[in-house]
């Protein structure tokens, strides 16, 4: 047989199975004519309107609190170090976070660490989880709950800035803090 007529007969049986199986599914096709046994009266039923919850109009506020937790602030780093510098604007986040934390204990911070791209990228992971750790233990002798913060390393991954200056390198040396979403 050749090609062609190898693609005929597989049409065909594709037409001939489609029809078989549409007529057994559809009573339509047999000729026989369906029949409810069971009438429901119209005025037992709910109104369709009644069935269908109407949609939630309210948008949720985010407290300035909140605001404040949900924007990730940045931690920044030394070359090659995992010691970091504290200013005002990561004291005010730190306070308002281990206070909200304290009220909503189901919630989370996350604490995600990245470098330059000086070095390897298995050497870069492994100190950005490394910086990630170092505020994190910073954060817990401060009173956050270890559970409640997690961290994560992404090495040279997600840079802020192209890495071929020193003052972009300094840029991508750091650990994001947010509120888990």
């Amino acid at each position: 047989m050749n090609r062609f007529t190898i693609t005929v007969l597989i049409l065909l049986w594709a037409l001939l199975y489609s029809f078989c199986w549409n007529c057994y599914r559809k009573p339509e096709c047999s000729g026989v004519e369906v029949v409810a046994e069971h009438v429901i009266p119209a005025d037992s039923l709910a109104p369709a309107d009644s069935l269908i919850a109407p949609p939630d109009t309210s948008e949720k506020t985010l407290t300035a609190e909140e605001e404040l937790l949900f924007n990730p602030i940045d931690v920044y780093f030394p070359p090659a170090s995992t010691d970091f510098t504290h200013s005002a604007e990561i004291d005010t986040f730190l306070v308002t976070a281990k206070r909200y934390l304290e009220e909503k204990p189901g919630e989370k911070l996350i604490l995600t660490g990245f470098s330059d791209s000086d070095g390897s990228e298995e050497l870069n992971v492994r100190l950005s989880e490394n910086r990630a750790s170092a505020v994190r233990r910073v954060l817990v002798k401060g009173g956050f709950k270890a559970d409640q913060i997690e961290i994560l390393g992404k090495g040279e991954a997600d840079p802020l800035a192209p890495n071929d200056t020193p003052e972009n390198k300094a840029k991508n040396r750091r650990v994001s803090l947010r509120l888990k979403n």
